[in-house]
């Protein structure tokens, strides 16, 4: 009887792994069939040893360079592009690891990333000035950008900039970082095994637009993005740490439009009294950012929370716009 049970046993475990095998293979031509299908809008670049995807649009001067926040690519940017388009030369680009970007062996730090956007520029021959306009996380990396290399850049546009000193001064934001770290951990192994290459329409969309959520599709179920995200969330206190360090206080006189979320959530596992001063803490560290030059606005996005860009991508357009008028003028 044992005998029999230890051959059933084996039996039922060989065709678990033949079923798994066959579903990774499966998987693999999914995501190779799904990436040439679906080839890179722009141009991917060598930033040495490694490339970086950038994808330009329209003509004139300044140009306006696109970073976006964090787990994003520049598929995020589509609809605020092609509108800007119509009047200057704008590019988006997707940082290392995300989007069509090939990864990077260095470290997923602030510095580093400014780096690479820097030799991105140069190499891919995009010529300036630049108006430099950041989301989220992509704020504070247009800020680094902006303070090392500062001839570069003749303008700045911030929707809903992290800010460096937020993990020191928000309380609870510290808890979310191991939280995202794990999830993006997870969906990544979904991702490299091919999962969600084989069932693409089964990805959640968390409020992109129809367009932008097909490109996410895309770049979730076939590269490196989510392993990316992980990694990027991992070094999100050394980033911040990195950006204090610099002690950005002032761009002087530097054309800078903030863009400021206007809605507020309440974060679960805080009571009310500390959500109040969570959000006034937020509204102190945006009108902080704007304080950085003498010659800026600061724009409340009533009706939008985070994903201005999304919410109400007319005030995102609009502020480039008039910034890139201004700068003509």
């Amino acid at each position: 009887m044992k005998t029999k049970l230890f051959r059933i046993s084996r039996i039922v475990v060989l065709g678990v792994v033949i079923l798994a095998l066959v579903t990774l293979a499966a998987g693999a031509v999914a995501k190779s069939n799904l990436a040439k299908g679906n080839p890179a809008p722009g141009q991917l670049v060598d930033v040495g040893g490694y490339k970086l995807h950038i994808n330009c649009m329209g003509e004139g001067s300044p140009t306006v360079i696109l970073e976006a926040g964090l787990a994003e690519s520049s598929s995020s940017w589509l609809f605020i592009q092609t509108e800007v388009a119509k009047t200057t030369r704008v590019c988006s680009y997707d940082r290392a690891g995300y989007g069509w970007s090939d990864p990077s062996p260095h470290p997923r730090t602030a510095s580093w990333r400014a780096k690479e956007l820097h030799s991105l520029l140069v190499n891919a021959n995009v010529q300036g000035p630049y108006v430099l306009v950041g989301h989220s996380l992509g704020g504070m990396l247009v800020r680094v950008y902006a303070h090392t290399y500062p001839d570069e850049v003749v303008g700045m546009v911030l929707v809903d900039s992290t800010h460096e000193e937020q993990y020191k001064r928000l309380p609870g934001q510290k808890s979310f970082i191991p939280d995202q770290v794990r999830q993006f951990r997870m969906l990544g192994v979904l991702s490299s095994t091919g999962f969600m290459a084989l069932a693409p329409q089964a990805i959640p969309n968390q409020g992109y637009p129809d367009e932008i959520f097909s490109q996410y599709k895309i770049v979730w179920a076939t590269g490196k993005h989510l392993t990316t995200a992980a990694a990027e969330s991992n070094a999100m206190l050394e980033s911040t740490a990195e950006v204090r360090a610099l002690h950005i206080t002032s761009f002087g006189n530097l054309p800078l439009s903030v863009l400021s979320a206007g809605l507020d959530f309440p974060i679960p596992f805080l009571s009310e009294a500390e959500n109040q001063q969570y959000w006034e803490e937020v509204r102190t560290m945006q009108s902080e950012l704007a304080d950085l030059s003498s010659n800026s606005t600061h724009t409340i996005a009533v009706q939008s929370g985070h994903g201005i860009q999304f919410d109400q991508p007319d005030l995102v357009i609009g502020a480039i716009l008039e910034m890139v008028d201004a700068l003509r003028k």
